[in-house]
């Protein structure tokens, strides 16, 4: 079970766009923003958009399902606590491959994670180099 919570409230995605911080790649958007911390929970939440402009239900349903498995696989361990964030399909999303997906999707996170929070981010990108673990 993944340690993240889905955004279904539409004033959540309302807030995440108009305070959050977003990164875009070829295969989707990524947007991110704090939450309050008076929400009991500390795990990050995730949502998912689709609009009508990528194309008829079942190819909205398949970019959803595409951007859930790379979430499934990336937000466990680059998602920060007690951030809200939002992956937007675009057109590409259905047909591309599904590593590109997920490299976006690394990238992305990686990129607005650094925006959020660079002290973080520093310490993390320092402690996976490679450079760190040659000296073994």
């Amino acid at each position: 079970m993944p340690s993240f919570s889905v955004l279904k409230k539409r004033r959540d995605f309302v807030k995440l766009t108009k305070h959050g911080v977003s990164v875009a790649t070829s295969s989707l958007v990524l947007q991110a923003a704090p939450r309050d911390l008076n929400e009991p929970t500390s795990h990050p939440r995730i949502g998912y958009t689709t609009t009508k402009k990528i194309g008829k239900a079942h190819t909205r349903n398949r970019c959803r399902r595409r951007l859930r498995a790379a979430a499934a696989l990336f937000f466990d361990k680059y998602a920060l606590p007690n951030f809200d964030y939002v992956l937007i399909a675009r057109h590409t999303t259905a047909e591309v491959d599904f590593s590109v997906i997920c490299r976006d999707l690394q990238y992305a996170l990686q990129k607005i994670n650094h925006r959020l929070m660079p002290e973080i981010a520093d310490n993390a990108t320092k402690n996976n180099s490679p450079a760190d673990n040659s000296a073994d």
